[in-house]
């Protein structure tokens, strides 16, 4: 008996010694130091651009602002330094979880001395990395480890994907498609298993992660209607076989749980953009006249009432009439019905992208012509964002000699990402998934199909893709640059440091956020084009126009001149007003020429007058006008010669920049506080720094709060009521009343006003000389 005990426990150490073993050659294996390495590489690539001391773009700044208020104040709704005079009211921008994941990392990295600002550029990486490892698992799950390591490479290094999942550059969609590719990492266990109960856990589990994305991003809708285009492949593909069409339908029952989800934490993060209290939402619900009732979301209750239970229809259709159609047939109408579902798709899309009213409702808003992002992308976008690493889409046919059931999955998923572009230049980054997926298993096709001797020019051939295309975007990456700099820093703090905390600033949109981040003053506008501010800078609006928003301060700068173009459109302007930048030349002797295509200016100083001359596609002439800009100011140049009656010219030798424009721009209030001194009276210059940024106060009857007081001064004083309203930091109203202020020169807010935040605003009889908003207690630091 012992020595059969012996025997046992010797088998046992044998045993334990070779599973021991066994787990060594895995861990040694390339396959399983793949997706660390692969992680390792993407991550370092998008942290590039940590080093750099700006956030890139623009909205980005307002993320980080509210990120570093919320670190003061907590999780407050009403944000009173944005969108003046009004406030901001978060719940009716993003739902929490786009500020909540970066004050996740910040608060477990704060022991270690990351700051606020360093958690929020690490966010972005974190979860392009963690995208890049799903897509790894999800291929190797429905193909094979060499299509997964090559789709994880082509993702890791597409700078489609990069740019909005880098440091310093923060967006939502980044989040979007990192809860899209754990759907597919569940569909995929799901659809390869034979259990039925864990497979329902797995399309639950997806269902889940969907909901969840709805914690993150106003528009993640997507997350709900790309899972269904998946369902619809596989349904497809088990008709053409004759099999089960239960993974079909399960897939699509997922968004189910996913619109459920989605609404019950829309009432503890806030709702996305369709929201029922959104005037997208609102829009929404009035196109397709459906209620969604208690999901509070007007895509919620589309997509459970009409888009879910049409999708469901379809596949039941399909399983009905599996049995009963011939193979052949399956085929014919297989093929037929997804080619005529892709050209409809693709169709729809490119006529009718900008009028597509329940796909783009609230997104709409933005215009094609004024952001470059929501236009259609041209040859330049795609070969910026994809490069090489496009050819290997081009291999993904190799796959369909024989369709197995992973090409259904992998075009059901790809396919739509692969569309959308046609749609919005932004939408690149979604499509850089669909290219990485479907790239990936055919380079794993071709690498199959170079056996023997072939095989090193097979390894070879994708390696020098890869390489070319990765040098490409860490060179792109390396390269990116903000376009804020200290120009707008410098002006903007010390707008900070010479206005009050209530005062409003009218500025172009793009910059908005850079004056609630900088300056901690709120912009009439902010995120998205406004007509207002265009046509201001046009001189189609008023004084009575500017007073009833409460605006104190403007600015004017060349960026601004750089968005002539968008500024035109956004004021609905398509011809007229023409404004031509000439950057420097060269310098012959003391003549310094500005050129710009066609456009040549020639300046040269004299003792006491200048010459000057334009040469316009051959055609000579002297300006009316000349204004210079140099170390001494503005002033306008006494030019010798015969002028001519419209051309007017403004020449910075600060910065080394000209600008042509005709009598019609240089009549505007953007040219006469930009290019003159000889600007209307109602504004004074409080900042310059010689051409690149300007700042003026517009002179009126102003409120200005002195909050250690708890005073309300009027500069100006000409009002007879001042309306007060609270709020609190939810954004309710709690209390509003109007005040007699005649012959008074400041306000004490009395101890009967309620409320954290205070909105008000200043009259003379009817006519609004003021607006304002500020939080009450205390400041932001």
């Amino acid at each position: 008996m012992a020595r059969k005990r012996g025997r046992k426990k010797g088998e046992i150490e044998r045993g334990n010694k070779k599973e021991k073993t066994a787990a060594l050659k895995r861990l040694k294996s390339p396959h399983h130091l793949a997706p660390a390495l692969i992680a390792l590489i993407a991550f370092l690539i998008r942290v590039i651009p940590y080093r750099l001391k700006y956030p890139i773009g623009y909205d980005p700044y307002f993320h980080l602002a509210y990120l570093q208020y919320v670190t003061e104040h907590g999780w407050v709704n009403y944000f009173p330094y944005a969108l003046g005079p009004w406030g901001f009211l978060i719940n009716h921008f993003h739902p929490k979880g786009l500020w909540g994941a970066p004050y996740t990392v910040y608060i477990l990295g704060k022991w270690a001395g990351l700051s606020v600002y360093g958690a929020f550029k690490l966010t972005p990486p974190i979860f392009g990395t963690l995208t890049v490892l799903a897509l790894y698992y999800t291929i190797k799950r429905i193909h094979s480890k060499e299509a997964a390591l090559l789709s994880a490479l082509i993702l890791a290094l597409t700078f489609g994907h990069i740019f909005r999942s880098m440091s310093n550059y923060y967006r939502g969609d980044n989040y979007a498609l990192f809860w899209y590719s754990l759907v597919l990492l569940f569909f995929s266990f799901a659809l390869f298993e034979k259990n039925l109960r864990r497979k329902a856990t797995f399309y639950a589990l997806g269902g889940l992660a969907g909901g969840l994305s709805s914690a993150f991003w106003s528009a993640y809708y997507i997350v709900l209607v790309l899972p269904l285009f998946v369902a619809l492949g596989i349904s497809a593909y088990y008709f053409l076989r004759g099999k089960d069409l239960m993974d079909g339908l399960l897939m699509a029952l997922s968004t189910g749980i996913a619109a459920v989800v989605a609404s019950l934490l829309g009432r503890v993060f806030g709702f996305g953009m369709f929201w029922v209290e959104n005037w997208q939402g609102e829009k929404l619900l009035k196109l397709t006249g459906i209620s969604p009732g208690p999901l509070q979301d007007a895509y919620l209750g589309l997509h459970l009432l009409i888009i879910l239970p049409a999708t469901v229809l379809m596949i039941a259709l399909l399983w009905v009439l599996k049995s009963k159609i011939p193979e052949k047939a399956r085929k014919i109408g297989t093929a037929g019905t997804l080619t005529v579902t892709v050209l409809v798709f693709t169709g729809l899309l490119w006529r009718y992208g900008n009028t597509l009213e329940i796909l783009s409702a609230g997104l709409s808003a933005f215009g094609g012509a004024a952001t470059a992002e929501m236009s259609r992308p041209g040859w330049w976008d795609i070969k910026t964002a994809y490069h090489v690493l496009l050819l290997f889409l081009l291999l993904y046919p190799l796959s369909l000699r024989k369709p197995k059931l992973c090409d259904a999955f992998a075009l059901g998923s790809a396919l739509p990402l692969l569309l959308l572009p046609l749609y919005w230049t932004r939408f690149l980054f979604l499509g850089s998934f669909g290219l990485a997926l479907l790239g990936g298993i055919g380079g794993a096709e071709f690498l199959k199909l170079t056996k023997n001797d072939a095989r090193p020019f097979g390894i070879l051939a994708v390696a020098v893709l890869l390489l070319i295309g990765g040098y490409h975007s860490v060179k792109a990456t390396y390269e990116v640059k903000p376009i804020v700099d200290e120009h707008w820093e410098t002006a903007l703090k010390y707008l900070e440091g010479s206005s009050n905390e209530n005062d409003i600033v009218l500025t172009w949109w793009d910059h908005g956020h850079w004056v609630t981040y900088f300056a901690h003053r709120a912009a009439v506008a902010q995120g998205t084009p406004s007509e207002l501010v265009s046509t201001f800078y046009l001189g189609k609006t008023t004084k009575e126009d500017l007073l009833e928003l409460g605006v104190d301060y403007v600015t004017v700068s060349l960026d601004t001149m750089l968005k002539w173009g968008s500024l035109k459109a956004t004021a609905g302007q398509g011809n007229g007003y023409v404004l031509i930048l000439l950057p420097f030349g060269e310098a012959y002797g003391d003549t310094v020429i500005f050129r710009n295509g066609n456009y040549q200016v020639a300046v040269r100083k004299n003792e006491k007058t200048w010459d000057v001359l334009v040469n316009a596609g051959g055609a000579q002439f002297i300006p009316n006008e000349t204004w210079i800009e140099d170390k001494n100011g503005v002033y306008i140049a006494n030019v010798t010669g015969k002028k001519a009656g419209n051309a007017y010219l403004y020449v910075n030798f600060n910065y080394g920049y000209a600008v042509l424009m005709d009598g019609e721009t240089f009549r505007t209030p953007f040219a006469r506080l930009m290019f003159t001194n000889n600007y209307p009276k109602d504004y004074t210059l409080v900042y310059t720094d010689g051409g690149m940024v300007k700042i003026f106060r517009l002179l009126h009857p102003n409120v200005a709060l002195v909050r250690e007081e708890g005073i309300l001064k009027f500069e100006n004083a000409t009002g007879n009521t001042l309306r007060v309203y609270g709020y609190t930091d939810s954004g309710k109203m709690v209390f509003q009343r109007a005040y007699n202020v005649s012959g008074m020169n400041e306000f004490k807010i009395p101890p009967e006003v309620k409320g954290v935040v205070i909105r008000y605003t200043y009259l003379r009889d009817n006519v609004i000389l003021d607006r304002g908003v500020f939080r009450r207690s205390d400041g932001w630091d």
